[in-house]
């Protein structure tokens, strides 16, 4: 195919391992605008038919279907992503933590929001030359890369003949190239016969100042299979790979990135300046949203920035002013005190729930753990009701100032 032709182009738009953090923002932000629409009246609806009004080209993105299956077995068989060798069956480490405790309806939320912010004010302000996250993502394979690429190419090819054929007969060719794209959006989407999960761990180091920095993303790949029973199913498909690149990737320059979705003047440089007052900072974010395109309800805006802030290295005061606004907006939320994340620390849950994708009401969790103590964000989730592992997981391992492009905060 021609490098330039714009069918290759969307092929490698949707090659299916390529998820950059900005993939990983928009699709949890996809994710969330779920839980906070009304929820409809189950009606048997066409599968994903909010994705398929969407640009062909964001189907890498908003038709990945998370909340489309649960992982629900304890037990995980990992496979070798370089060689597809199997390993000895060991416990998952990306099964959903247990809860501790009660889970707490909106005035006790707003409580627990209050105390984050109290804590909050009294940390240290600390800066550095090099902002510093490593993330540990975990997430379901939704297909297997060479078969799906080989499968995407042959859709290619399909539709290049057809525009041969068809190139006097506009509605014939737009016909077929609807067809095309319900024939791709059902490729990406079709169901694996097994369930695995593929996680990957992504270090940055970001200048605040310049477009200096490094990242090393892609490390420590590892796909896992929720049950013998389901290795046994990928070893019947001929053991396909399943995680389409294993080695790491190192870039020098400014990490790939964004703060947050919808978000274009709040940059990197600009989150030090943000207010630290409440009524400042919900004026600031009341404006920010007036200036984005507003498809999304002004509640989860606020919660979808306020999870991305508390990922950035904003001041102390700004993080004690947001847990306050999102105090304003606890009836939404509900909360869980004593909760692990994927690590094993324990923290405080803030959730909201939504439909899954056939519009069934309260599927489908979305989840933000902090750490109480420190009223640091420690993960975020999207959970299935009934499944004992996420649909989507982001560990943040680590965040902290650095004044090296190798150092890391603690070292």
């Amino acid at each position: 195919m021609n490098d330039n032709d714009p069918i290759n182009e969307l092929i490698t738009t949707l090659r299916p391992d390529e998820l950059t953090e900005d993939a990983y923002r928009r699709r949890r932000s996809a994710d969330l605008a779920r839980a906070f629409q009304s929820p409809r009246t189950p009606h048997h609806p066409r599968r994903f038919s909010m994705a398929r009004r969407r640009p062909l080209t964001m189907l890498a993105v908003g038709a990945a279907g998370l909340a489309a299956a649960a992982i629900v077995v304890p037990q995980l068989v990992s496979q070798d992503p370089a060689t597809g060798t199997p390993i000895a069956a060991q416990t998952s480490g990306v099964q959903a933590p247990p809860v501790q405790a009660n889970t707490t309806g909106a005035a006790d939320t707003r409580t627990i929001l209050l105390a984050a912010a109290k804590v909050a004010a009294q940390e240290p302000i600390t800066s550095g030359t090099f902002w510093y996250s490593r993330v540990r993502t975990v997430q379901m394979v939704r297909t297997a890369p060479l078969e799906y690429m080989a499968k995407l190419k042959e859709l290619d090819a399909e539709l290049k003949a057809e525009e041969t054929q068809l190139k006097d007969k506009p509605a014939e060719l737009e016909a077929a190239r609807r067809e095309f794209n319900d024939k791709v959006l059902a490729l990406k989407t079709a169901k694996l016969p097994y369930t695995a999960t593929r996680a990957d761990t992504a270090e940055s180091w970001r200048s605040l100042k310049d477009a200096t920095g490094r990242s090393v993303t892609n490390q420590d790949v590892k796909i896992e299979f929720a049950t013998p029973e389901d290795r046994a199913q990928w070893q019947q498909a001929g053991s396909p790979r399943l995680s389409e690149d294993d080695r790491p990737k190192t870039k020098h320059g400014a990490p790939e990135g964004i703060v947050s979705i919808g978000n274009d003047s709040l940059t990197w440089s600009s989150i030090a300046k943000l207010p630290t007052d409440k009524a400042a900072l919900k004026a600031k974010l009341h404006s920010l949203y007036e200036q984005s395109d507003k498809q999304t309800p002004l509640a989860l805006y606020m919660w979808q920035t306020g999870a991305d802030l508390l990922t950035a290295p904003i001041a102390p005061g700004t993080r004690a002013a947001l847990y306050r606004v999102l105090a304003d907006s606890s009836s939404k939320l509900t909360s869980q005190t004593g909760v692990s994340d994927g690590k094993g620390r324990t923290g405080v849950a803030l959730e909201t729930t939504g439909p899954d994708e056939n519009g069934t009401p309260g599927k489908i969790t979305y989840r933000l753990i902090f750490d109480d103590k420190t009223a640091k964000l420690l993960e975020l989730d999207v959970l299935e009701q009934g499944s004992s592992t996420p649909l989507l997981r982001q560990t943040y391992e680590a965040m902290g100032y650095v004044n090296d492009l190798t150092a890391k905060p603690g070292q």
